[in-house]
């Protein structure tokens, strides 16, 4: 969320919300603000908050003493708050006829706010379910005021993959942008190739001529239950941006691949009977060879995102339980035959539940290795020090360093000195490749706000580009102590 001077347009105050934000309604006559935030988790209840931001001082306090989303906040008076919430989870959908319930909360004391001060019952009455938001409505009427004071305003949102080229160009995937391309020199895109979807994965193949760019749609809620379109995989000539190749898988995929080119595609859909267990491998040049089973997709810990990787690389589980007793495996090329490297877990002791996550392979002084992030699973929750970066040799798995964190990693690059990790708390770390000691850290921030980085790549020794969740792409020096700054 962002409040702006209505003058300039100028970001006076910035934050994140835990939820998709729904809907915000300013307080007749204190400098207040009723924010409601929240969305349906997928598989049983409805969470969110509601969030009071003082406009003078910039600070927000959450008031529900239960998570519950808010559709809708508005008020009649300085005392009354009237709010549409969503049911609390899905057994309450048949009892109300409904998933909105409508109530009114009375206070003398809202400019005294305190964390959960509003506890259950709230009085709900059913309401009938309102339409969503109009996205494209509320676009249009901010560049219409950006328009009116001399600005020019684009909808940019969460560059979930960057990359480079040889010649210092910078290509990234995005939310409406399958892929697009920049110049360090340029203040436009050099070509941008649109989608209905998202960008949400770069591969660049040996040539460096051309690139694999995967699209996904948003999964849609129809007849209780969801439902997702098949990915987009769009082979795009890196010169121009001219579309070469369609690939069109039969259901939602990742692709996987390795530093000759060859690459895999892997279905990610997990919720039917019908989730694909094989991957397809695939030449260089696009051409299918041959189909390996690999056991069913998990949707949290089965992704395991390998920068130059000599090998096609993956997570495989049990076979009754996918999610369960992860291990690393390779599959050669081209007859799809699999090895199973080492677990993920590397601690039999703590018999952890672990989540993989991005990470890269190298080669130095201290031999082949592959240094990846990943998390503990914990029923509460992500618990400090459960998130992880871990150098492990290659093939084998002896783990050589660990640096442990707080909150899970978004992306990492890494060469013969340094691993270069964010994390989705907004910040950056360099770890020294031999031994994981912490050679530098920084808050990443633009004109004073915080930032959430998604991807990184390295552009050279001293710089990085790195794609944020509100649709910005980073070029960043660093320095002894790095001060990340936002081209």
């Amino acid at each position: 969320m962002a409040v702006y001077r209505s003058g300039d347009l100028a970001c006076v105050t910035h934050f994140m919300t835990r939820w998709p934000a729904n809907t915000i309604a300013f307080h007749p006559t204190l400098p207040l603000a009723a924010i409601g935030t929240g969305a349906y988790d997928g598989g049983w209840t409805y969470e969110g908050e509601l969030l009071l931001l003082n406009l003078s001082t910039g600070t927000t306090v959450s008031v529900l003493a239960c998570p519950r989303e808010v559709r809708q906040v508005a008020w009649r008076d300085p005392q009354t708050l009237d709010l549409v919430l969503a049911i609390p989870c899905d057994e309450d959908e048949q009892r109300f006829g409904t998933t909105s319930l409508a109530c009114s909360i009375q206070r003398d004391d809202w400019d005294r706010a305190a964390t959960a001060m509003l506890r259950m019952p709230f009085g709900e009455t059913p309401v009938p379910d309102g339409p969503q938001a109009d996205l494209a409505l509320a676009a249009a009427i901010v560049e219409r005021l950006c328009l009116e004071r001399g600005l020019r305003w684009v909808a940019r949102r969460a560059v979930w993959a960057v990359d480079s080229l040889p010649d210092g160009r910078i290509i990234a995937a995005l939310e409406g942008v399958c892929l697009e391309c920049w110049s360090p020199a340029s203040e436009e895109p050099l070509w941008r190739v649109p989608t209905d979807g998202a960008g949400c994965q770069v591969n660049v193949l040996p040539d460096r001529r051309t690139a694999l760019a995967v699209t996904q749609t948003a999964p849609r809620f129809e007849d209780r239950r969801w439902t997702t379109d098949p990915s987009i995989v769009a082979q795009v000539d890196l010169e121009s941006g001219a579309l070469e190749m369609i690939h069109e898988p039969a259901w939602p995929a990742i692709v996987v691949s390795r530093a000759d080119g060859w690459w895999a595609l892997r279905g990610t859909e997990h919720t039917g009977q019908g989730a694909p267990e094989e991957i397809t491998l695939r030449s260089p040049d696009g051409a299918p060879a041959a189909t390996v089973s690999l056991g069913r997709y998990d949707l949290f810990n089965h992704f395991f995102g390998i920068r130059y990787a000599p090998d096609l690389l993956f997570l495989q589980g049990r076979t009754d339980k996918p999610s369960r007793d992860k291990w690393v495996v390779a599959v050669d090329v081209p007859e799809g035959s699999m090895q199973r490297l080492f677990p993920l877990e590397w601690d039999e002791a703590r018999g952890g539940h672990l989540f993989g996550g991005c990470g890269a392979y190298l080669d130095d002084g201290a031999g082949p290795a592959l240094v990846h992030t990943g998390s503990i699973h914990n029923r509460a929750g992500l618990l400090p020090g459960n998130a992880f970066v871990v150098r492990r040799a290659y093939p084998t798995g002896e783990v050589q360093w660990i640096f442990t964190a707080d909150h899970q990693a978004t992306a990492l690059d890494a060469d013969s000195d340094f691993v270069y990790v964010t994390f989705n708390s907004g910040e950056l770390v360099l770890l020294r490749t031999e031994d994981g000691a912490v050679h530098a850290r920084q808050e990443l921030r633009v004109n004073g706000h915080r930032v959430v980085p998604l991807s990184l790549v390295r552009l050279s020794p001293d710089r990085l580009a790195i794609g944020t969740l509100d649709g910005r792409v980073l070029v960043c020096s660093l320095t002894a102590s790095p001060d990340p700054a936002g081209d």
